[in-house]
């Protein structure tokens, strides 16, 4: 008998099966290994905060939507020129309204410029939002890292994931289907940190034991999985056997 486990099921797919919908998979994991990996990312991170503070700015900045200082450059460049271009625009348009009332401009080259020019500042106005916007997101990056950095100097004790921790750090997790190849069994869990967003610690490394304990498990997997085939072909022969009595 194995002893009962506590699991995180896919809300989405209980959420559709209650109204006899099938939406996601499924799919589960252990509390403990979401703590576990909570766990070490908050410390990757905070560790990454203390010994290199410049790196850790630098991946902020790289996740951004604006990587570099050099492309946030480009953008204000483009941004003023939207800028000036729409002004612009602005000019010719009431020029046009001007010659068209006095009779320079037939109402149908004004109509027909008036369209041109509108479109034009409707999608220059476009740009300036979307080139602000990024704008903004890069220049935020540095008030974000900031907090982020102020946050995980106050911790000092990684031993033990804490809910205060959770509730400070963690903005939300994705989890997806795991994946079974062989014995082994692998699952994509992406933890969104407060502040900075999504962040990827490096691959912990085990230690001599848990490479000794991982070892024992997989040849354990793989003593059960020959077991389990020599059962199977033991069944398959005594039904043949039995199937040839009968004949």
């Amino acid at each position: 008998m194995r002893s009962p486990s506590d699991f995180y099921v896919c809300s989405a797919n209980t959420n559709a099966q209650q109204k006899f919908r099938t939406e996601c998979t499924a799919h589960h994991i252990k509390t403990s290994a979401v703590r576990e990996i909570i766990l070490y990312t908050i410390k990757a991170a905070s560790v990454l905060v203390k010994s290199n503070e410049a790196e850790f700015i630098k991946q902020v900045h790289e996740a951004s939507e604006v990587q570099q200082e050099e492309t946030a450059k480009e953008y204000n460049k483009n941004l003023t020129n939207a800028k000036k271009r729409v002004a612009e625009l602005n000019t010719l348009i009431r020029k046009i309204y001007e010659d068209n009332v006095s009779g320079k401009l037939t109402d149908k080259r004004f109509e027909l410029l008036s369209a041109e020019y509108e479109q034009e500042q409707e999608e220059l106005e476009k740009s300036i939002t979307e080139l602000q916007t990024a704008l903004d997101n890069f220049h935020a990056d540095s008030t974000r890292a900031d907090k982020f950095i102020e946050l995980a100097k106050r911790y000092t004790d990684f031993s033990e994931l804490t809910t205060p921790m959770i509730n400070e750090f963690i903005e939300k997790i994705i989890i997806y289907e795991g994946v079974r190849i062989g014995y082994e069994r692998t699952q994509k869990v992406y933890i969104y940190l407060n502040f900075i967003g999504k962040f990827e610690p490096p691959p912990q490394e085990l230690t001599e034991e848990e490479q000794k304990e991982l070892h024992k498990k997989k040849v354990k997997l793989e003593c059960n999985r020959r077991y389990r085939e020599r059962q199977k072909l033991k069944r398959q022969l005594q039904n043949g056997e039995g199937k040839k009595d009968e004949q």
